[in-house]
């Protein structure tokens, strides 16, 4: 349980809030406080994750489930869960054996996520081939194994596809929400779904779900480019901050 719960749940709504109306950055934001703070573990915070990518899907796909590309999120899957199990278990032997570098990568992650932010990606006239979501739902997969981070090379590649927006939005929510189930089913099977975490996850519930709604009903009056520009301070602001932590 994090020993400072106001700030826990503070991190939990602004990153519900965001990924609600970007499509993702929930798990960047909770884990860059659980790590800047030390108010939980990583491995316990990236399962308890998994939980709330569930209830947010919930709130925001379960309504809309006809306007998934579900197409997408299966090619994305095939590639992903096999990737995100190893990053599952390479969690576990980092945690253990170089927290340092575990911090390091997180750091770097945050980095590449505001890259991914920055600005949009140049769009295609057509859909990429199906090798190019499994192979980008590999890489997204295995962070996700790793911190619960899918989203830089999978938004990467999505924003780049000749989708609407909104649909890309709540693709990227689906598929996310059914990583986190293959990644809690891992995580049991390995016996490390803890008290912990499920009292962590359950107790972040009914923020997820109320911010959740309210992003979704009120989203932000900014322009696009204006959010992207925002939430890319942010990231560079906390990558810079988790990647100055592990190098000292």
């Amino acid at each position: 349980m994090p020993e400072s719960i106001p700030l826990f749940l503070a991190a939990v709504a602004v990153g519900c809030y965001i990924q609600t109306v970007t499509g993702f950055a929930l798990g960047i934001f909770v884990l860059t406080v659980v790590t800047l703070t030390q108010v939980a573990s990583i491995p316990v915070t990236a399962t308890a994750l998994n939980i709330m990518n569930l209830m947010l899907a919930s709130v925001v796909v379960l309504p809309r489930l006809r306007q998934v590309n579900w197409r997408l999120v299966v090619l994305s899957l095939a590639g992903g869960l096999p990737a995100m199990a190893l990053g599952v278990f390479a969690l576990g032997y980092l945690d253990r054996n170089a927290e340092h570098l575990l911090h390091l990568l997180l750091g770097v992650i945050i980095f590449a996520a505001g890259a991914v932010m920055a600005r949009r990606p140049h769009q295609r006239d057509t859909l990429s081939s199906p090798p190019a979501f499994i192979g980008a739902g590999a890489l997204g997969g295995f962070f996700g194994g790793l911190f619960s981070i899918s989203g830089p090379p999978v938004v990467y590649q999505f924003y780049r596809q000749p989708v609407p927006a909104a649909t890309l939005r709540l693709t990227l929510v689906a598929l996310f929400s059914l990583t986190s189930l293959g990644r809690l089913t891992v995580v049991s099977l390995h016996g490390d779904l803890t008290g912990d975490v499920l009292r962590t996850g359950l107790m972040s519930l009914p923020v997820v779900a109320l911010v959740s709604w309210l992003g979704h009903r009120y989203p932000p009056p900014l322009s696009e480019p204006a959010m992207r520009r925002l939430v890319f301070l942010l990231l560079m602001l906390s990558g810079g901050a988790v990647t100055l932590l592990a190098l000292l």
